[in-house]
């Protein structure tokens, strides 16, 4: 009896030991008839060469990374499809007969979920909190699609080199500022869409959200990519203010959904793998 999978896939990160995309990914492949098999793959930031490197006498078709190895990952890799050059992160990688190409499927998940929600971009206006690997993709997707684009971080000069790089295309329609409680009140009394990129909201800094009750209206649409918790202290302050909320499983899914098309020229289903990830995540709660 058949027990070695025909090719293997994974997640590569760290930590990844409550990631849900196992569940989302496996419950794909036997849904499509697949004999392959996804497994994380706990890595710190020294061992991430060899682990890249294993991919092929592994037989490791795909993998997707996760953080702290987005931006690092590069270096180990073949050739770029041009939304990861652009964005300079990677979330997904396939190994084509030995040779390594690295995706960025959380720039094509992010406007997945905005068609999805019916969210068009176009002459909207858009404020980001963050600046870190995934805030890179859903900027340059906000961008693409002709929003406005004003981007709030700790760090200022991050905020301005993410809103310039990924945006000159949009002259005087983007803008980087530091994220300070002015900036925040001035920005978000004329924006449509919130976006919250940074891990404010879940792990050690659950319960909290950067964003005061009293600037949220109903008018809003507030996205959170935080998916542990489902429903962050933003979001529940969103949704009592009457505003329409999105948390980040939906995007999670739509880029692992992404992932899978690019690794196996299929389409994905995508409310499978949603509900899988549903389970996973109340599995991990208890």
């Amino acid at each position: 009896m058949k027990t070695i999978p025909d090719a293997l896939f994974g997640l590569i990160g760290f930590p990844v030991s409550h990631s849900v995309s196992p569940a989302m990914q496996n419950a794909a492949f036997k849904h499509c008839k697949l004999d392959y098999l996804y497994l994380t793959i706990a890595a710190k930031p020294e061992e991430l060469q060899n682990v890249i490197a294993s991919m092929g006498p592994l037989n490791i078709r795909g993998l997707n990374v996760t953080i702290p190895h987005k931006i690092e990952v590069i270096k180990y890799i073949d050739s770029l499809d041009p939304a990861a050059e652009k964005i300079g992160a990677v979330n997904t990688i396939v190994n084509e007969n030995g040779r390594l190409k690295g995706y960025n499927t959380d720039f094509g998940g992010f406007v997945r979920l905005l068609e999805h929600n019916r969210i068009a971009p176009a002459k909207q206006r858009f404020t980001l909190l963050g600046a870190g690997g995934s805030a890179h993709a859903i900027a340059l997707a906000v961008c693409n699609l002709g929003g406005h684009l004003t981007v709030l971080a700790r760090q200022e000069e991050k905020a301005k080199d993410l809103a310039g790089k990924m945006c000159l295309r949009l002259s005087g329609k983007t803008q980087g500022l530091e994220l300070n409680d002015t900036n925040l009140e001035e920005a978000l009394a004329d924006t449509d869409v919130i976006v919250n990129c940074t891990p404010v909201g879940m792990g050690n800094l659950a319960g909290q959200s950067l964003v005061p009750p009293r600037l949220l209206r109903p008018d809003l649409t507030v996205i959170d990519a935080i998916y542990n918790p489902c429903k962050t202290r933003l979001l529940e302050d969103a949704e009592k203010r009457g505003a329409r909320i999105i948390n980040g499983l939906e995007m999670l899914v739509w880029q692992g959904a992404m992932s899978f098309e690019i690794w196996t020229n299929q389409k994905a289903p995508f409310r499978l793998m949603m509900k899988e990830a549903e389970l996973a995540l109340d599995e991990n709660k208890k």
